[in-house]
């Protein structure tokens, strides 16, 4: 595996910083990475110059400095949170609009429902089972919701749950 010079390292060092990286943990931390990803580019006979080139853009969607603005935001919260993937938030909320309909289900194959005349059951079946199905077809839609239409969640997006804010969509 080829190693990077001294002053390729220097190179990179400055160039986060010119890239608007101010705090020193996150500016080693991502000299490390960097510096990594371009020797294992070099061992497969890659140049430095457009090795680097080529990796930078790979770290932001719009500026490198977005990391650090990141770091920040999640320094700054308070209290529990809990990061979810896309497809495991809309799955956790999908199960729980469509619990009711699966416990009905299961309390009538088991014949355990109440009979006819029994009304208050009938009324709290049929008012639970309305109530959720608008949040679930909405969710439903907004899953769904094809890249070109700009869905609200995106494709790639984490989902913080927790930490002030009930819930915020991070770019992936």
């Amino acid at each position: 595996m080829a190693t990077l010079t001294d002053e390729q390292v220097n190179y990179i060092a400055n160039d986060i910083r010119a890239h608007g990286i101010r705090l020193e943990g996150l500016q080693d931390n991502l000299l490390d990475h960097i510096c990594i990803l371009v020797e294992q580019g070099m061992g497969e006979g890659g140049e430095f110059a457009q090795l680097y080139a080529a990796l930078i853009p790979t770290f932001y969607k719009k500026e490198l400095y977005e990391l650090e603005e990141e770091a920040l935001f999640l320094a700054s919260l308070k209290g529990p949170r809990l990061l979810l993937g896309r497809g495991r938030f809309f799955a956790v909320l999908i199960g729980l609009f469509l619990s009711p309909y699966l416990f009905y289900v299961v309390l009538d194959l088991l014949h355990a429902l109440p009979v006819a005349y029994y009304a208050p059951p009938r009324v709290l079946l049929r008012w639970t089972c309305v109530g959720c199905v608008w949040p679930l077809l909405s969710l439903l839609v907004i899953c769904f919701t094809p890249d070109r239409f700009d869905p609200l969640v995106p494709r790639h997006a984490k989902v913080l749950l927790g930490g002030g804010a009930l819930i915020r969509v991070c770019p992936g």
